[in-house]
Order: C-alpha cells, then sequence, then structure tokens
C-alpha cells in the first residue's frame, strides 16, 4: 500500500503507523474473506463463485483470539459480502474487544442507518465502501440496479453513524478515465479516504479481460497523484494506492522531476518500508479457513486454521516468499528501485512448478529456482524512470543475502 498524501503531499496521518513506523512491534495485516455469499455479480472480482461453507460462529471467534495472540496490525472483514454473514456484527464486536484494529470492507448495498448504526456499534475503525466510477459505470460492474446510488447513500449512513468511511476503486480499462470524476464524488461526500486498487487478474477479473495498457496505468497514477494534490485542500488528505509496487517509484520520479522537497524524506520512508509484504507482512483466510499469501491467491493455501494453528502455519509457511525477488525477472533485478518494489512476483496462476505439484513451505533453494514467478500486475516503469543499472544476478543475490 503506497501512501501518496503522505509521499507526493507530505500530509501525514493515522494509518501511516501501519506503513512507516518500525518500532510498535505490530504483527501481520489480514484480509478475513469471512463469507462467499455475495448479493451482487461484480465484473472484476476476485472471488471464487459458487463455493459454500464458511467457518462458523465458535470457529471464527478462535481464529480471531489467534489474531490477537500474534500482534496482527489490522484484521479487514471482507467476503463476498460480509454483511450477508448473520453473526458479522458479533464478529466485528469480538474483534474489538480483543484488542484488533478491525475494519470492514463492503459494497454498502446493504447498509441503511440502523445497520450503519449496528457497524458503529462495534467499536470497528473504519468502513471502505467499494466504488467503481460514475453511477453507468458502477451500475454496470456491479450488474445491479441502482447500486450507485446505494454506494452514495450508505456513505451518508456511515458518516451520519460517526464512522470513519472511504471509497475503494479497483483500476480497469473500462474506468482507469473516471479518476477525477471519483475524486469529485469524494469531496462532495466530504470524506477524507480514497484508496485505488490495481487490477489482479483472478477469478471474474481474468475472464472478463479487464487488465489496463501500461498507458492507461500511468494515466490512472498521473491523474491520482494531480487529484491529490488538487484536493488536499478540499479535505482528502489520505489518498492510497494498493498492489503494484512500481507505484512507490513512480511517485519518486514525479517528485525528482518536480525538484521537490519531499524526494528525499519519500525516498528513505519507502526504502524503510522495502515494498512488497505480500506473504510476509499480509495474508489472506478464505471463508472456511485456509490461509493464503494474500486475497488473490486462492488456489494456493498455505494450510487450514481448523487443522493447524495460524501461528504454526505461518512460521512454517511464509518464509517461501521472504526472498522471492531473487526469482524476480531480469529486468526487475537490472532495476534501481528493487530494493524499494520488492517485485509484483507471484507464483504462476496455477501454482504449480515446472515439474509438477504445489509448492510447499519447505522448498529448498533448488526447488525455488524451478518455480516460476510472473509479474502480476505488470510494471508500468519505463527504462529511464527504472535507471537501468546492469547489476549481474550473481552480484544480486549476493546484495540480496547482505540484506
Amino acid at each position: 500500500m503506497i501512501n501518496v498524501s503522505r509521499l507526493y503531499c507530505g500530509i501525514e496521518n493515522s494509518s501511516d503507523d501501519f506503513r512507516y513506523r518500525f518500532d510498535i512491534g505490530k504483527g501481520p495485516i489480514l484480509v478475513y474473506n469471512c463469507t462467499n455469499k455475495c448479493n451482487q455479480n461484480c465484473l472484476h472480482c476476485y472471488s471464487k463463485t459458487g463455493l459454500t461453507g464458511q467457518l462458523d460462529t465458535t470457529q471464527a471467534k478462535e481464529l480471531l483470539r489467534q489474531l490477537a495472540e500474534i500482534k496482527c496490525a489490522v484484521v479487514l472483514f471482507s467476503g463476498g459480502e460480509p454483511l450477508e454473514r448473520a453473526d458479522l456484527f458479533e464478529l466485528l464486536d469480538f474483534s474489538h474487544k480483543l484488542g484488533l484494529r478491525t475494519v470492514l470492507s463492503t459494497n454498502g448495498s446493504l447498509i441503511d442507518s440502523q445497520i450503519a448504526k449496528k457497524i458503529a456499534d462495534t467499536g470497528i475503525s473504519y468502513v471502505g465502501i467499494s466504488i467503481d466510477g460514475n453511477q453507468k459505470t458502477h451500475d454496470k460492474f456491479r450488474r445491479t440496479k441502482d447500486s450507485f446510488t446505494k454506494v452514495v447513500d450508505a456513505v451518508k449512513f456511515c458518516k451520519d453513524a460517526g464512522l470513519k468511511t472511504g471509497l475503494r476503486f479497483t483500476i480497469t480499462n473500462l474506468n482507469f478515465n473516471q479518476i477525477r470524476d471519483v475524486f469529485s464524488l469524494v469531496a462532495k461526500l466530504n470524506i477524507q479516504r480514497i484508496c485505488f486498487y490495481h487490477l489482479i487478474s483472478a477469478g471474474s477479473a481474468a475472464k472478463n479481460n479487464l487488465k489496463c495498457t501500461i498507458e492507461q496505468t500511468r494515466q490512472a497514477l498521473n491523474d491520482i497523484l494531480d487529484c491529490a494534490k488538487q484536493y488536499a485542500v478540499k479535505g482528502i488528505t489520505e489518498v492510497l494506492t494498493v498492489g503494484n509496487h512500481a507505484d512507490g517509484p513512480f511517485v519518486l520520479n514525479r517528485l525528482k522531476q518536480e525538484n521537490s522537497p519531499l524526494f528525499e524524506k519519500s525516498l528513505n520512508l519507502l526504502q524503510k518500508f522495502g515494498g512488497n509484504k505480500i506473504g510476509v507482512k499480509i495474508f489472506a483466510i478464505d471463508a472456511v479457513g485456509s490461509v493464503h499469501p494474500d486475497q488473490f491467491w486462492q488456489n494456493f493455501s498455505l494450510g487450514n486454521v481448523t487443522k493447524t494453528k495460524l501461528d504454526d502455519i505461518l512460521k512454517n509457511s511464509l518464509n517461501i516468499f521472504k526472498n522471492k525477488t531473487i526469482f524476480a525477472p531480469d529486468r526487475c533485478k537490472k532495476c534501481n528501485w528493487l530494493k524499494i518494489c520488492g517485485t509484483n512476483a507471484r507464483f504462476c496462476s496455477l501454482c504449480h512448478s515446472r515439474e509438477g505439484g504445489n509448492p510447499k513451505s519447505n522448498l529448498s533453494a533448488e526447488a525455488l529456482a524451478k518455480v516460476e514467478w510472473l509479474l502480476e500486475p505488470d510494471c508500468y516503469l519505463n527504462d529511464e524512470e527504472m535507471s537501468i543499472t546492469g547489476v549481474s544476478n550473481a552480484e544480486f543475490t549476493r546484495q540480496d543475502a547482505k540484506a
């Protein structure tokens, strides 16, 4: 997650503690896809459809207890649509009472004034509501009539209930040119946070061919940076991007071109943060309790919390992701920003090694070398922005070992 407001505009906010403070002893962030049920049928949904079953209330509470034990920094309830879970308010309340920073990701369509008050009564920290562009585009994506109007109403209900509320926007080739429209909407709704997600080609998103071209991604990022500065004076002070770690270097290049005094400070923050934390500082758990490196890797499980204690799963499994930059594409290894970005490297789409079989947590270095790593999403930086230095693979490996 890249905080554009902090890096590009110099605006600090409370959520920076989870990105740029390194002395607070927090554990990883969890995305809990607590149900597969959903009342919408979105073009870009990454979740598996048609799946049944979920952790029952007792099992879900035990999961939350284990998250508290590992000092989970944030637990984000997502789905499907989490409000389809009958016990959601009980779980949100329980999570908050455990001391977990608890947030909710929702499509907003089920929120009225009473639901907003029930959410607020659980003590959660934040509600993120999905938006996909202007009214026509949003309703097309959601394939649900009047869904845009329901988002606007949901934001108002949540604000009236005293909830910190923001919007979540996934960048696709059908809405990349509506960034400015969304900023205008956020300003009209008088909320301070908007989070832009790069599309991950998984689930329906892959089937519907929604990936942006490099040119479209660059236009979206330039619009985000322009609007972040333009709308900061209108109260939009928390603009973030998620899912493509090239965004950090992109911001730095803009700052350098503009001779901004923020360049050195932002460079230092990104160097300390270290880029891609998938499978290391962020992971996901699906409705039935299977653990994944993040919410988009639902076809690759590290274990299941109904069979193995979560702490043991993480200790025994997530180490396979710590050195993934060693297996980055050659172009990444030549990039001046590799340590800042960490690549968007993922296992191949089927999560199988070339010799067959699922990668295991105890893979040797030799076995890991046989696993196919791909960039998802694609890097959009050009050669000049990457400041190619021509570091050899062998030298890179030595540098990585020292780091």
